[in-house]
């Protein structure tokens, strides 16, 4: 069933980032279709009530097409809705389809904020002066990140400084950001599958072999980059995210044999080092590795539901790095629940278009918790527009505190989520 933008925004409140920008690319992706055409094709009444989002598959359509019109030449005619119409078109010299990427600015300082741009006036004439004279909606001053702030002011800004469509998507609010997971390891923790992950809408990883004695992140990184796996501005990233596994399965091993040397593997200690998060991307193909004997080589499967790079010898099931079984004590009022739901919950493969309600259902059975209870999950889960497996493995960090369950219930589904195989 789909519903407006605009109605879908009031009863979710204020959405967590990672819908945002996933309505923003989408919404983008449809601008750019339509600015592409010869001579471009201009909507001239983008607004969020005339996006349309179907709440079983989180999917965004720009509607209303009644006001688009083909650019022969700049446009004159006044057509739109005062709140997302740029100075421009209340003007005598004509306009381009930049008007349209004015109104998604004023779109996404709607979903950030909740608040319909020029709220503050009563009526179109004031909404008219504040645009001709280059005032901003009093909404902005809520947007607390500064990089959905710039992109808005990009947005806003007069119409020869404005970024098309296509090069907003490369705003650094918008692009995916990489991690590196560990997928599996051998039993002395030497050889390595490692996978790059990034955070867009394109089912597409890469996974690659690392050896902890002959390989560091540096090296693996660089070579990716000369290689064109990767793209250079992921460089540091990337090799901080393999130090931070290096570093999490070194301080694993002492943990597990006290008496046990330090690993003396090369890579540096950095605690500072920032965290990023999962996502997928297009940017990478196939790894090659010069360090030590040339591995076999990794293959692209097209078929497969994720469109995941995969190599022949790596297992499909992840390994957290930093997790081990442990006793959990759940209960409203002390620790009666002591069962190592670990290996209680499921080990298969969930794809990422596995419905979210049937993989909360299998976690909710495996812990024995009832049909009521995995329902209000689900329900709080779709809430947030998350309406699949990977819509869940999608989320940020700081996502997972916006869902509204208990710290219990995110627990069982990240793990659930991240279930080792007992094979």
């Amino acid at each position: 069933m789909c519903t407006h933008l605009f109605r879908y925004i009031r009863k979710l409140s204020l959405p967590n980032m990672k819908i945002v920008k996933r309505w923003s690319r989408q919404i983008l992706k449809g601008l750019i279709y339509l600015h592409s055409h010869n001579p471009p094709i201009i909507h001239r009444d983008i607004k969020c009530d005339n996006i349309f989002i179907n709440g079983a598959h989180g999917e965004v359509k720009i509607g209303d097409m009644g006001t688009a019109k083909m650019k022969l030449g700049k446009k004159y005619t006044v057509i739109g809705t005062p709140e997302f119409m740029a100075p421009e078109m209340y003007e005598e010299k004509g306009y381009n389809e930049k008007v349209d990427i004015y109104a998604f600015g004023m779109c996404l300082l709607e979903m950030v904020t909740g608040e319909y741009p020029y709220g503050e006036c009563n009526n179109a004439a004031q909404i008219y002066k504040k645009v001709s004279q280059a005032i901003k909606p009093e909404s902005l001053k809520k947007v607390q990140d500064d990089k959905i702030l710039d992109l808005i002011n990009n947005c806003l800004a007069p119409e020869n400084e404005r970024y098309t469509a296509q090069q907003i998507m490369d705003h650094p609010f918008l692009t995916v950001e990489p991690e590196v997971v560990l997928m599996t390891t051998d039993e002395t923790k030497t050889q390595l599958t490692l996978q790059v992950v990034f955070k867009g809408m394109d089912k597409l990883s890469v996974k690659f072999e690392f050896n902890v004695e002959r390989d560091t992140a540096e090296e693996v990184v660089n070579e990716m980059i000369e290689e064109q796996v990767l793209q250079d501005n992921y460089q540091q990233l990337i090799t901080h995210e393999i130090n931070r596994i290096l570093r999490d399965i070194n301080k694993q091993s002492n943990e597990d044999d006290p008496n046990k040397e330090e690993h003396k593997a090369p890579w540096p200690s950095q605690p500072g080092t920032p965290p990023f998060h999962v996502g997928m991307s297009p940017h990478l193909t196939p790894h090659k590795s010069s360090h030590g004997p040339s591995p076999t080589p990794i293959n692209l499967d097209r078929d497969s539901p994720n469109g995941t790079i995969t190599h022949p010898s790596a297992q499909s099931q992840p390994i957290m790095p930093n997790e081990s079984p442990r006793k959990n004590s759940i209960s409203g009022s002390g620790p009666e629940w002591i069962q190592d739901y670990e290996d209680a919950l499921p080990v298969k493969e969930y794809p990422d278009e596995t419905p979210i309600e049937q993989f909360v259902r299998d976690t909710a059975l495996a812990i024995n918790r009832d049909t009521e209870k995995a329902n209000d999950w689900s329900k709080k889960l779709k809430s947030q527009d998350i309406m699949t497996v990977g819509d869940l493995r999608a989320l940020m960090d700081e996502d997972w505190s916006q869902i509204g369950l208990t710290v219990f219930a995110l627990r069982a589904l990240k793990n659930a989520l991240h279930a080792k195989s007992k094979g």
